[in-house]
């Protein structure tokens, strides 16, 4: 009976990877299902099926495969924002959304691992603008209530899956999406960052995450990061006294024993300073969203 169990889960795992972009994906997958902490089956959360959003089944004027600025009232100001409609939108289709945070930097949401690179036909992505050039950082921050009217904007509009909306960011974007994932625990499946830490206090419950960063990062520490990660860690019920197990891409390490389905993954890169590292965090993020 065990091995009739392991072969329907191996089962599940081959039909999942079928619809990967590339054998990287295959490799992630194969690697926390063997730490226990991946979920397979339909498009939803963990396995679960997908929960469309009200903008299901509505027509859209964006244009798919572009950035188009988009500008949203929050509590009386004007906030700006990106988004790209998969290529071939469906608007029947409940698409993941991901909600992107850029950097400290006067390019602001051009400061962002190009996920389109990866994402292509299967995802929306959202870029949002700070006020300034860096984010405000705190549970009760206006950017909190951005992220809230942004996602309420996003799912009222277009046909995206309530049961998979992550965040990610790079350096000040990788606090702020640490923050979300704090404090809206509850709303988001899965946080991808570089570069960034502190997550503050009082968090909800467990998310899934994967954390990158560099020893050599001269602008923000390695060990802000590595707070964050010991805090998800506990929070996802990891085995905080068991080794962590290496995984495709080196060199990540998951956590072993976490919530079925919130894995913590540690990539701890070198030489690479504060740079995004676009190259290895494009595949990396998208590969581990595609899990959930």
């Amino acid at each position: 009976m065990a091995e009739l169990g392991f072969s329907r889960t191996m089962l599940r795992v081959c039909t999942r990877a079928r619809h990967f972009r590339n054998v990287r994906a295959w490799l992630l997958a194969a690697a926390l299902l063997t730490l226990g902490v991946a979920g397979c089956g339909g498009s939803g959360t963990g396995g679960a099926l997908a929960q469309s959003s009200g903008g299901c089944g509505r027509m859209s004027s964006l244009i798919p495969g572009e950035w188009v600025e988009q500008t949203l009232d929050v509590d009386g100001v004007a906030r700006v924002y990106v988004v790209r409609l998969p290529e071939g939108y469906n608007a029947s289709r409940p698409y993941p959304v991901v909600y992107q945070f850029h950097g400290c930097s006067n390019s602001l949401e051009a400061d962002n691992p190009p996920l389109e690179n990866e994402a292509g036909a299967d995802a929306i992505l959202v870029r949002a603008r700070a006020v300034d050039i860096c984010w405000v950082l705190g549970g009760d921050s206006p950017d909190v209530a951005f992220f809230d009217a942004l996602v309420a904007a996003i799912e009222g509009s277009l046909c995206a899956d309530q049961a998979r909306r992550f965040v990610s960011g790079y350096s000040r974007g990788a606090y702020l999406s640490h923050t979300l994932a704090c404090v809206r625990a509850d709303r988001i499946r899965a946080v991808a960052t570089i570069a960034g830490g502190s997550a503050g206090s009082g968090c909800g419950g467990p998310v899934a995450a994967l954390l990158v960063h560099d020893r050599d990062d001269g602008a923000v520490n390695i060990s802000e990061s590595e707070g964050v990660r010991d805090q998800l860690a506990e929070r996802n019920h990891c085995a905080l006294d068991q080794a962590r197990q290496s995984i495709a891409p080196a060199p990540c390490e998951a956590y072993v024993g976490c919530d079925q389905g919130y894995p913590v993954v540690w990539c701890e890169t070198s030489g690479q300073g504060h740079d995004r590292q676009d190259a290895f965090v494009v595949p990396a993020f998208w590969d581990f969203f595609t899990r959930f």
